[in-house]
C-alpha cells in the first residue's frame, strides 16, 4: 500500500469512527432505544447499531470510491475497534455514572460544598440513593428483566440457573483477579 494510500484509510477510520460515536450517542440521546429497559444494555445496542451503520458506510465507500484501498478486513477492524473501544468507555463513564456509589457519594460532597461527616454521607446514601432515587428497586427490576431471577406465585424471589451462572463467573473473576468476595458472597 501507498503511504497516500494509507493516509486516505486513516482518514477513513478516523472520520467513521468519529461519526459512529456522534451516531450512538445521539441514539440513546434520543429514545431510540428506550425500549431496552437496562441502561447497560441500552448502550450495547446503540453502539453495535452504529458499528453497523458506519461498517456499511465503509461498504458503499469501497464499492464506489476506495475498492484497491479498503478491504473487507478494513471493515471488519473498523467494526470492532470502534465496538470495543466505545464499550469499554461506555461501562467506564455512562455506565459508572449511572450505577456508582462513589460517584453519588461524590457528587453530593461537591453540590453541599461543605464538610460531611460518615455518617452524614452514609445517611444521606440510604435515605436519597437507596430510598428515594429507587436504586434497589431499579436493580431488582433489571435482575428480573434479564432474568438472573423470578418472582415465585408467593411474591418472593429465586435465583435462576442463569443467575447462578453468573455468580458463578463472578466467583472465578473474585479468585482471578485476588477480589474480596464480600459482596459476591455476602
Amino acid at each position: 500500500m501507498k503511504v497516500k494510500d494509507f493516509f486516505k484509510l486513516l482518514m477513513v477510520y478516523i472520520l467513521l469512527f468519529l461519526a459512529g460515536v456522534v451516531l450512538y450517542v445521539l441514539g440513546l440521546r434520543s429514545g431510540a432505544f428506550d425500549g431496552i429497559p437496562v441502561f447497560f444494555y441500552r448502550g450495547i445496542a446503540a453502539i453495535i447499531a452504529a458499528g453497523i451503520i458506519i461498517s456499511f458506510i465503509m461498504i458503499v465507500l469501497r464499492s464506489v470510491r476506495m475498492k484497491k484501498i479498503i478491504t473487507i478486513r478494513d471493515i471488519l477492524l473498523l467494526f470492532c475497534l470502534f465496538c470495543c473501544i466505545n464499550i469499554v468507555i461506555f461501562t467506564h463513564l455512562p455506565v459508572t455514572a449511572d450505577r456508582s456509589v462513589s460517584v453519588f457519594m461524590l457528587g453530593y460532597m461537591d453540590n453541599k460544598g461543605s464538610d460531611c461527616t460518615k455518617q452524614e454521607l452514609e445517611d444521606v446514601f440510604v435515605q436519597k440513593y437507596v430510598r428515594e432515587y429507587k436504586a434497589f428497586d431499579k436493580r431488582l427490576a433489571e435482575q428480573l428483566y434479564t432474568g438472573t431471577i423470578e418472582v415465585t406465585a408467593d411474591g418472593s424471589y429465586i435465583l435462576t440457573e442463569p443467575g447462578r451462572r453468573i455468580i458463578d463467573i463472578y466467583e472465578t473473576v473474585a479468585d482471578l483477579f485476588k477480589i474480596d468476595k464480600k459482596l459476591i458472597d455476602p
